[in-house]
């Protein structure tokens, strides 16, 4: 199962906004059809973390699935600071 960690939105072009939600993944939890390819620095037990961009939903078992998603992050931290640099304009809510 999936948690989210944070929400807020960003600018995709023009005046159209999409939402971005930061997820924690528990290595416990890994989705049934999860065909995600760890690198070698990122054990297959270690909590990660995913951005997930645009048009979401999340299913019964509570695993989110969206337009696109990122690379896996070690921390909060890491995820942030990459949309942070990538991402014009970003804001995220204050949960």
């Amino acid at each position: 199962m999936h948690k989210i960690i944070k929400t807020g939105e960003w600018k995709y072009s023009g005046n159209t906004y999409l939402p971005i939600l930061l997820v924690e993944q528990d290595p416990a939890h890994l989705p049934p059809s999860a065909s995600v390819a760890f690198s070698s620095n990122i054990g297959k037990d270690r909590t990660v973390y995913y951005l997930h961009f645009g048009k979401y939903l999340i299913d019964e078992k509570g695993y989110v699935s969206s337009d696109s998603s990122s690379r896996p992050f070690l921390s909060v931290q890491e995820a942030m600071g990459y949309a942070e640099r990538n991402i014009e304009i970003l804001n995220w809510n204050m949960d």
